[in-house]
């Protein structure tokens, strides 16, 4: 599987590059020379991202970090080169019909221009922390939980490009939410080698009067999950895994990412826990999915991660198209709200734009 799917990254990466490097010969008709060192610095920076991210699963040292965060900002700035190769190259397609003989070098150049101000902006974006606030009222809630908040933080990618420091701002942010409690939605760790006990360390600093409760996401098991499972617990955050706790007369459940991902199994857990419909219920589960099975076990509210809102434009109208529009924000699904957040962190490209870093905030209200 590992194979198959380095295979097919490594094929559009490949085409990915290729077709930047059309779009630059087109633009500036560059000398031989300077095609041979285009060609060869593509080639260099195109397979470092494979590269790099192999060598971190194996190596947690400072080469390696340098040389991942290095090539997770190359492919930032190739992303948005692309889509400006993209569009120039449609636009010399059309232009090659209708007016053969007009230049368009100056127009790639404009969209070359843009791709590296998009990427700058994106990359130091991606670095704020926002806090975004939300109501959410149930029916029936406990006297207790009247005026309450939750924090909800997930996606957060600890490893060679965020390290402890990252762990560190995002605990100094929530302690001055000062929540009533915490809700660690996965993907806490971004799956390559670290020391796990350090990188989270910070954590051990929140101090929400209800507790911080944890699930895990698809990167905890890129690893030997029971690992990074040891170090939440170490810092005094209670792993919920396939799991309900009451907590004040509030049913909280918890799954984990990879028992919830089948229908059957998922259903099957959520039936065991003989959820009192007529009470209110929070499910933390990392992927907005199974939505209508949730709602059915009598779920009040689903909180979910794991889509980032695609990190940057234009890629979130896949993720809205792939998660049929609960991608991002507060949903409804028949009785259930859902809410589904971007995250704290970044996979891949450490860029943001048209999405933000953030750190939710739900105010607990009677219905």
């Amino acid at each position: 599987m590992i194979i198959i799917f380095a295979s097919v990254i490594s094929v559009l990466f490949a085409l990915l590059h290729l077709a930047i490097y059309q779009a630059f010969v087109s633009i500036f008709a560059p000398s031989i020379t300077l095609k041979i060192v285009v060609i060869f610095a593509l080639v260099v920076f195109g397979g470092s991202f494979l590269l790099s991210s192999g060598l971190s699963f194996f190596s947690d040292n400072f080469f390696v970090q340098i040389y991942y965060t290095l090539s997770a900002y190359w492919i930032s700035l190739a992303s948005y080169l692309f889509i400006a190769s993209a569009l120039y190259g449609l636009v010399h397609l059309i232009f090659r019909y209708l007016r053969p003989e007009a230049s368009l070098s100056w127009f790639g150049i404009i969209l070359f221009a843009l791709a590296i101000i998009a990427t700058v902006y994106g990359l130091i974006h991606a670095r704020s922390l926002y806090v975004k606030n939300v109501d959410i009222n149930l029916p029936q809630l406990p006297q207790e939980w009247q005026g309450k908040k939750a924090v909800w933080i997930s996606d957060i990618h600890l490893g060679a490009v965020y390290g402890k420091d990252f762990s560190d701002k995002i605990v100094s942010k929530i302690n001055e939410i000062n929540p009533d409690i915490v809700f660690v939605g996965g993907d806490l760790y971004d799956g390559v080698k670290v020391d796990e006990q350090d990188i989270i360390k910070p954590l051990a600093e929140l101090h929400a009067s209800l507790g911080t409760f944890f699930i895990t996401g698809n990167h905890e098991e890129f690893r030997d999950d029971s690992l990074f499972l040891k170090a939440v617990r170490d810092v005094g955050m209670r792993v919920l895994n396939n799991e309900m706790v009451n907590v004040s007369g509030l049913q909280i459940i918890g799954v984990d990412d990879r028992d919830s991902l089948s229908a059957v199994k998922f259903g099957g857990i959520l039936k065991s826990f003989n959820i009192d419909a007529s009470k209110p219920s929070i499910l933390l589960k990392h992927q907005p999915s199974g939505l209508d099975i949730a709602e059915k076990a009598g779920i009040s509210f689903q909180i979910s991660g794991h889509t980032h809102k695609a990190q940057f434009f234009p890629l979130n109208i896949f993720t809205h198209l792939i998660f049929k529009g609960y991608d991002y924000g507060l949903n409804k699904w028949g009785n259930m709200l859902e809410f589904t957040s971007s995250g704290v962190g970044t996979w891949g490209p450490p860029m943001r734009v048209g999405s933000d870093s953030e750190i939710v905030v739900f105010h607990f209200k009677a219905k």
